[in-house]
């Protein structure tokens, strides 16, 4: 555990050096407060106003996840510092996932700045706080899987361009599906939509708070965080 928090924390660090980390921060927070504030010039802006800005969100999270991810294990196999921290002794799970979370990290920071979107609202206006809390779980819900997306493309390419791109396949491929699942037979249909993103979102957006939501989101996130430790040991028996 320990071992596992000092690479998140060298990780979040590292963030503040790296000028395409504020590139992505900028975009997340300025387009985000660009749809922020297009919504307050609707009239009667509240709470189902600002369920079209957590709808956005997540989208705009899903662009982001595959950048933010992009150089975790990609840039270090490319230097060939990746090996170099392998011969020490630091386990698999710590080197991933301690990548994983300073990602996280720097996601649900993100998000905790955008609580001053419903907070400036809710001063002329009412806000559901209910509903804005489940919007914002299943952002970090959602962001979570997107961010496991990302880490596990980062492990199978030396390439930063290529992970980004591989990871984004990946995250478009499980946000349409569930558009596909609307043209074909019921029975695949509904595969499809328990497998979508956009299908799982929707109940957080809509202010309902749904436990298998969760755990579908979750049960993502922890697969390609397995998937990339796979790899990275795979690297290791080499």
């Amino acid at each position: 555990m320990k071992s596992m928090l000092t690479v998140a924390a060298k990780e979040f660090r590292g963030y503040f050096t790296a000028p395409m980390a504020y590139v992505v921060i900028l975009f997340f927070l300025g387009v985000s407060g660009l749809i922020f504030v297009m919504t307050l010039t609707m009239p009667q802006a509240q709470t189902s106003n600002y369920r079209d800005v957590l709808q956005s969100m997540v989208f705009i999270a899903l662009m982001m996840a595959p950048v933010l991810t992009m150089s975790l294990l990609a840039l270090e196999r490319g230097r060939g510092t990746l090996e170099l921290l392998m011969t020490r002794p630091v386990s698999d799970w710590a080197i991933v996932v301690g990548k994983y979370l300073a990602a996280a990290g720097l996601y649900v920071s993100l998000l905790i700045v955008t609580l001053l979107f419903p907070l400036m609202m809710s001063v002329g206006g009412e806000m559901d706080w209910g509903s804005v809390f489940a919007g914002y779980l299943g952002l970090l819900c959602a962001g979570l899987a997107f961010l496991a997306i990302g880490i596990f493309g980062s492990a199978i390419t030396s390439d930063q361009i290529g992970a980004a791109l591989g990871s984004f396949f990946i995250l478009l491929l499980f946000w349409i599906i569930g558009f596909v699942g609307q043209s074909v037979p019921a029975a695949i249909g509904g595969v499809l939509n328990h497998l979508s993103f956009v299908e799982n979102y929707m109940d957080f957006a809509r202010g309902v708070i749904d436990l298998k939501n969760v755990v579908y989101f979750l049960s993502v996130a922890g697969f390609f965080v397995f998937l990339a430790e796979r790899l990275v040991e795979n690297r290791r028996s080499i």
